[in-house]
């Protein structure tokens, strides 16, 4: 039986999509509204584990799932792997998403796939998968290219070089995209940009929505990076659309990149959404099981932001306001003190439980404060110490007393 709260969770959803994609009349390109884009960059996977997943974004009012497509993989297995790409763009489109699939990939390009003598195997693949798609209504856009300029051959060459080699990329994907439009014309197209100021004029002419990426470092960066994307929106009279950003290890933060965003008015596609693979510990929304790396993340999603003091002045909360510290380290020293009596007598076995659940007490103060590293909750340690009928009590001991050093601290607590 399907619970209440995920039929309403799916039916907000839905509603959510309507409002951003209308179903084209025969014949016309469809109708949407880019800024009420909510994306993922996602990976092709089974439809179990799709169900599963998706699941998860259908709580924040996610609509669209971005992913990669393989050249190689085509080569290999051709319609087998036309017709895998097409269920995937059905489940996802059951489980309330519509789809954009990149067709090709500039990241660790190989400069041989993109020559002249390259272009009939390119243009084969772009007809295939096109034509298999267009008539999908789990379809938004074709993504024609990801980052096209971002990859070593580029980044090894300077000057005159570089340009022959950036002019070389522009020319197969002004190609593409033309072969593109011919197989169907009443598509969607776009390039993923690696940022606003990669964008190449004459292949963003041929584009429905200019879209663009956005790692950037700090607030004024990424403003910059935002308005030059906006500008050649204004330029071209096209929507524009980030479609990649989010890494915690660029200092490009989930909660600072959906606040540039909402703050041009921008739809989103986040990279990405399950905390798994190769970038698992710098990307990622939900944990393979549901679960969430952290809150501000989340919140951002539905436009709420920490307040950081630039209209509103920041109250720290106060674990002591109510005397909860205060009881709470009681309770730590009554469970050490009563745990360290117990090992003097033989007859007495030192039970973990008792100061477990003080040292409960205190981690939900200093987590509910945010006084603690929120990527190493104090929560965690203590679902473990509980699981493990092995765990060493004296590790549980230096725990809480750790706990209760830093809860004396926050709360400027002397002792008597």
């Amino acid at each position: 039986m399907i619970k209440q709260s995920s039929l309403f969770a799916v039916a907000c959803a839905a509603m959510f999509v309507s409002s951003a994609f209308a179903n084209p009349q025969a014949g016309q390109k469809p109708a949407i509204d880019c800024s009420k884009i909510r994306g993922v960059c996602y990976g092709i996977c089974p439809e179990a584990t799709v169900r599963r997943e998706l699941a998860y974004g259908t709580r924040v009012g996610l609509n669209t799932v971005r992913f990669w497509l393989s050249r190689i993989a085509y080569a290999k297995a051709g319609d087998r792997y036309v017709k895998q790409i097409v269920d995937f763009v059905r489940t996802c489109h059951a489980c309330g998403y519509k789809s954009m699939p990149i067709l090709f990939n500039g990241n660790g390009l190989d400069p041989k796939m993109i020559q002249p003598e390259a272009y009939a195997p390119a243009d084969r693949f772009t007809e295939a998968i096109v034509k298999a798609l267009k008539d999908e209504p789990g379809l938004l856009m074709f993504d024609m290219m990801n980052e096209p300029l971002c990859n070593p051959w580029m980044s090894n060459a300077t000057g005159d070089v570089r340009k022959v080699r950036a002019e070389t990329t522009w020319a197969f994907l002004r190609r593409e995209i033309d072969v593109a439009r011919k197989s169907a014309p009443n598509c969607l197209f776009t390039v993923g940009y690696t940022t606003a100021y990669e964008i190449e004029q004459t292949t963003a002419e041929r584009l429905d929505v200019i879209s663009f990426h956005d790692y950037s470092a700090s607030r004024a960066a990424g403003r910059s990076n935002y308005a030059k994307a906006a500008e050649w929106g204004r330029k071209l009279g096209k929507q524009v659309l980030q479609t990649e950003t989010g890494c915690l290890a660029r200092a490009n933060s989930y909660e600072m990149a959906l606040q540039l965003c909402q703050e041009y008015k921008m739809g989103w596609v986040l990279f990405n959404l399950i905390i798994d693979g190769r970038c698992f510990d710098e990307h990622g929304i939900f944990y393979p099981d549901g679960t969430i790396r952290d809150a501000g993340t989340i919140a951002a999603m539905f436009g709420c932001f920490r307040n950081r003091g630039e209209k509103c002045a920041v109250i720290p909360p106060n674990p002591n306001r109510e005397g909860q510290a205060d009881r709470a380290l009681k309770l730590i020293r009554t469970a050490l003190d009563d745990n360290a009596k117990a090992s003097t007598f033989a007859n007495r076995k030192m039970d973990k439980k008792p100061l477990l659940d003080a040292c409960e007490v205190a981690a939900n103060l200093l987590e509910a404060c945010e006084l603690v590293p929120m990527c190493e909750l104090p929560t965690t340690k203590i679902v473990a110490f509980r699981k493990d009928p092995n765990a060493d009590i004296w590790e549980i001991r230096k725990f809480a007393y750790a706990l209760a050093r830093r809860l004396k601290e926050v709360c400027q607590i002397v002792d008597d």
